[in-house]
């Protein structure tokens, strides 16, 4: 297990989601003065993430079609750009033709490519955890397409190895079990951690992968960790350890906390159209302080990192 402490001692940390914040989503447009914040997933967010006390970002990585990785959610133009958009996934068109337009409801988001982003978190992550960076392995996920039949995972893999975040400083995962084990065969010095749904079934991620395991969405259920135990066992590399845990704040209770301890696992919990309500933060509180009791490592992957600080 990786042993995690934030800078008071407690089995607690707080990862910046995408930056500082999902700003693009309908759901925040009620909610948040996003005019005043970065946009998700540009250098802008990343160092506002870590100002504002983040021990660490989770950021997404891409690739265009001419095999630039860069940091954005995903391929799917009509996510990120709301004014002038590139015509087609970001997948299909190469990085030049991506960079002629901007991310964001207020259109002022640079996408940058993914080794200029870990330049800058080398740069000003804080180092009080065992990693810096969670990169999200997403590619085309949530884009209805195949999954990827070119060097996708190796070019991420070699912007690590170039970067000044050396790859034991950084956390991989992904919804697709495929990736991450794919990436401890190029990279068995990261870390791995691996994402679960919020849903009860699993469902395909892929168009061509439909009963493939480690190509679904999986539920965060004792039987589908069992279930990614058993695939990581038999198909990642040698001597690499599955550490983490990445399920959705509303499948996590004190069964399933039970279940990643049982494991030797960490939790790295994410939040689904996050709202920092008095009733949620008082539910943190609560998962970290079983999660304290009971030895297990808890992070959270939020967009609110000054109230978890």
């Amino acid at each position: 297990m990786v042993k995690t402490k934030n800078p008071d001692g407690h089995a607690f940390a707080v990862g910046g989601h995408r930056g500082l914040g999902c700003t693009d989503h309908d759901f925040y447009q009620s909610r948040r003065a996003i005019a005043d914040l970065p946009v998700e997933n540009t250098a802008e967010s990343v160092k506002a993430a870590f100002a504002a006390g983040a021990d660490y970002v989770e950021i997404d990585a891409v690739m265009s079609a001419d095999g630039e990785v860069f940091t954005l959610h995903n391929v799917v133009s009509a996510d990120h750009f709301f004014g002038a958009a590139p015509a087609g996934a970001l997948n299909t068109l190469p990085f030049a033709e991506i960079l002629k337009f901007k991310t964001g409801r207020h259109a002022h988001g640079r996408i940058a490519p993914l080794s200029e982003t870990l330049a800058l978190i080398a740069e000003v992550s804080p180092r009080t955890l065992p990693w810096d960076v969670n990169i999200e392995i997403k590619g085309v996920q949530g884009a209805g397409q195949p999954l990827e039949a070119n060097d996708f995972i190796k070019r991420i893999a070699s912007a690590v190895q170039a970067s000044p975040v050396p790859p034991a400083r950084v956390l991989f995962s992904s919804f697709a079990l495929h990736n991450i084990i794919a990436m401890s065969h190029v990279l068995p010095d990261a870390q791995y951690g691996m994402l679960f749904g919020e849903k009860a079934e699993p469902s395909p991620i892929y168009a061509d992968r439909r009963e493939d395991f480690t190509c679904r969405y999986q539920p965060y259920s004792p039987a589908a960790l069992e279930g990614v135990l058993q695939a990581w066992r038999d198909k990642a590399a040698q001597g690499v350890a599955l550490s983490y845990v990445h399920p959705e704040f509303v499948t996590l209770t004190p069964d399933s906390i039970m279940m990643a301890q049982a494991q030797g696992l960490g939790i790295n919990s994410w939040a689904l159209f996050e709202e920092m309500t008095p009733a949620r933060k008082a539910a943190y509180t609560r998962l970290a302080e079983i999660c304290e009791a009971e030895g297990v490592p808890f992070t959270v992957i939020t967009d609110y990192i000054d109230a978890f600080r």
